[in-house]
């Protein structure tokens, strides 16, 4: 391996968007062919460009930096949306898809690699992060005295909000860029990782464990389930309310120990189906039982003046 590389730091692009992307511009690459087009196997989205002459010496304490930096980040969606150029459409130097959701997750994600790769002596950038990700790149001798870029601009403006579809970011990549005849070459160093959805929200709950509980009416320390729960907490429920989606959705947070339900003879559970076969067990148990009239107590006395009654209407 070289004593250096030409590095960067990127998200890459599911396939979907890389085929969106094409169909797109290729109209617009007929039109114009010497604009240099990415091709789409290198179609990314830079976090940070480390530089020209990256030491490989010190390729593992960046690699473990941006571990870090990645270690508290989700993975998250990125939808890309519309066409356009900086510095603006009307003077194309560089031709860019934008990103029109999962802004703020990717500017985080690459505001906490700055602060971890700036401790490693690589500077923050100069200007706010713009999320896009490039296709294009026009050329100072074509742009100069060349009409025919009015109509590459008016191309542009053409696809400012065609939609290209969602890729999903579960992963940070360190890319070597060799740069030849034919266009650049990349590499990847090293792939990290991001969190699994919902990660921060598991290790927030971790400490909860739901079978120190046994009743619905236990004991807590004031807030401290309403913080764990706030969607589904009132600790004096009525348990024989709930539907069976519901209580499906306790049982699978809280396990079986916090959901108590009263015990009923024969009863069917809450949202499930009555079990038949037993009802008709007791039904015909019911028909055929012998009552002992030995064991009735009743004063037929009592019943005296309702016969009295009964022969006056006949």
């Amino acid at each position: 391996m070289k004593s250096t590389v030409r590095a960067f730091i990127a998200v890459e692009i599911a396939q979907n968007i890389r085929t969106a992307a094409q169909k797109a511009l290729r109209p617009i690459k007929h039109s114009f062919p010497n604009v240099k087009w990415v091709e789409d196997e290198n179609f990314h989205v830079t976090l940070k460009f480390l530089g020209p002459n990256v030491p490989t010496s010190e390729l593992h304490r960046l690699i473990r930096a941006v571990e870090k930096a990645c270690a508290k980040v989700e993975q998250f969606d990125l939808v890309f949306e519309g066409m356009g150029a900086f510095p603006d459409s009307a003077h194309p130097r560089t031709i860019w898809l934008g990103v029109s959701e999962g802004v703020d997750e990717l500017k985080d994600l690459a505001g906490r690699i700055e602060d971890e790769l700036e401790l490693l002596g690589f500077p923050k950038e100069g200007r706010d992060f713009s999320p896009h990700m490039t296709v294009g790149r026009t050329r100072q001798r074509d742009r100069d005295g060349d009409e025919s870029f009015d109509n590459l601009s008016k191309m542009i403006e053409e696809r400012s909000e065609v939609f290209f579809g969602c890729s999903p970011v579960d992963s940070v990549v360190i890319y070597s860029s060799e740069l030849e005849r034919n266009g650049p070459k990349y590499m990847p160093l090293a792939t990290i990782e991001l969190s699994p959805f919902g990660a921060e929200l598991n290790e927030k709950y971790a400490a909860f464990n739901p079978n120190d509980y046994d009743d619905a009416d236990f004991p807590i320390d004031k807030g401290a389930m309403e913080e764990c729960f706030p969607e589904t907490i009132d600790s004096k429920f009525d348990v024989e309310a709930l539907d069976a989606e519901v209580e499906d959705e306790l049982r699978a947070i809280c396990g079986n120990k916090f959901v108590k339900r009263p015990k009923k003879f024969n009863a069917a559970p809450i949202g499930g189906k009555p079990n038949i076969e037993e009802q008709k067990k007791r039904l015909n148990a019911a028909k055929q039982e012998e009552i002992d009239v030995d064991d009735l107590n009743f004063d037929l006395s009592e019943f005296k003046d309702f016969r009295d009654v009964k022969k006056k209407r006949r």
